[in-house]
């Protein structure tokens, strides 16, 4: 609630400054999306923060969104930032909506430094992943831009910019924190808190290419009701009757736990070919999110006012599914499976195929469409909403389209 307020009350200077200065620059991004599935018992979403999915017979427009970006020079070295983006979400509020706001001070032009709401520099495409004219994706990589739901950093940040003859280094060093939800089946909201964020990452540009890596670790912030539900009822349990009982206990107190990322990518585009890919891998001292490698790899080719890629995308956890008690009683089995939920919410085992095809209609209007074939081998997963979570007959094959017009102005 805090951080909501201080956002609120920057938003509100910035725009008061801005206006009695008269030097106002405002620009607005929007997205209306449209994506249909054949599958019927998984939910098909691409944020794991989305309520909304599509299954067979229904589609859904979650990935829709309007954005407004408002830009201020209050002089030669400062600069105030403020984006706003609305989009479907289980909960609405401020926080929520102010995805930036931030001064950004030029000492040099090879020091810069920003404090505020800025993005969570964990990926290729964080400045820009929720403006959809700003990449050839339908949507990004579901496998790797779904797992971390956090995409803003309330913080600062420093970067520090070295130019070669023909290219130039970038190095940034960061520090907040961040809040973002995660959503599941039956109605579960979990707004995640990450705190003592630390990372740095390294770019390099040169010419066509474009060269990245990201080291960051953070704490959790938090645990949600049910995890304090489960861990009263596994404390009475004795070892004899759950022998991994105390495994779980601790896997389930996941505040103050550390986790660590790391990621590389490179990007390469010379205005007829297109090659990008990311890596990730994330460990923990919690066995809930630990040992998760992601990435993806795209080929493709401009054509004219056409945008053509073939996409390969892949995420893997190795997390060990815990047996359970050795008796078999009611209580003892609804436990097992709420615990079992939780532990297991980033068990995943899935690659997909997409191809994309984007056409610029105008120099501010572009259309995408986008084809994926995903084959989930562990259902029910992170990525997506079940409609029956008691079934064992989960559609481990299926498909989904995306149409989308993207335009900024």
């Amino acid at each position: 609630m805090r951080s909501t307020f201080v956002m609120f009350l920057f938003l509100l200077w910035c725009l008061s400054l801005a206006v009695q200065a008269g030097e106002l620059k405002v620009d607005g991004f929007a997205t209306l999306d449209i994506n249909i599935s054949n599958s019927q018992t998984a939910g098909v979403r691409h944020v794991i923060s989305q309520p909304d999915v599509s299954y067979l017979g229904e589609p859904s427009f979650a990935n829709s969104s309007i954005g407004l970006q408002l830009d201020w020079q209050s002089s030669s070295q400062l600069q105030w930032v403020a984006q706003a983006v609305l989009k479907e979400r289980k909960e609405y509020k401020l926080d929520y909506l102010i995805q930036m706001a931030f001064a950004r001070y030029t000492l040099t032009p090879n020091w810069q430094f920003r404090a505020g709401r800025t993005g969570l520099d964990l990926y290729m495409m964080t400045e820009y992943r929720d403006i959809g004219f700003a990449f050839n994706y339908g949507h990004p990589p579901t496998e790797f831009y779904a797992v971390v739901p956090h995409q803003n950093l309330d913080g600062i940040d420093v970067t520090y910019t070295y130019p070669f003859a023909q290219s130039v280094l970038n190095y940034k060093v960061f520090a907040g924190r961040s809040n973002a939800p995660i959503v599941s089946d039956d109605d579960f909201f979990w707004d995640v808190e990450l705190e003592s964020i630390y990372g740095m990452s390294l770019s390099l540009q040169s010419q066509n290419w474009l060269i990245r890596s990201n080291y960051t670790t953070t704490k959790a912030g938090n645990t949600n009701e049910q995890q304090g539900q489960l861990l009263s009822a596994l404390q009475p349990i004795p070892d004899s009757i759950w022998p991994t009982r105390q495994a779980l206990i601790e896997s389930l107190q996941i505040k103050g736990k550390r986790f660590n990322y790391f990621t590389v990518g490179a990007m390469y585009d010379d205005s007829q070919w297109i090659l990008q890919g990311e890596l990730a891998y994330i460990d923990s001292h919690s066995e809930v999110l630990n040992h998760l490698k992601a990435g993806y790899m795209s080929v493709g080719t401009h054509w004219e006012d056409d945008t053509w890629l073939l996409t390969f995308s892949a995420a893997k956890s190795n997390n060990r599914v815990d047996p359970g008690p050795l008796l078999s009683t009611p209580q003892l089995d609804a436990l097992y499976h709420g615990v079992i939920r939780h532990t297991n919410f980033y068990l995943i085992d899935q690659h997909t195929w997409s191809l994309s095809w984007r056409r610029d209609l105008t120099s501010t209007l572009a259309v995408k469409v986008q084809l994926d074939h995903t084959q989930a081998n562990h259902l029910p997963s992170a990525f997506y909403l079940h409609k029956d979570l008691s079934t064992s007959k989960h559609d481990k094959y299926f498909q989904s389209l995306g149409l989308s017009l993207n335009w900024v102005f």
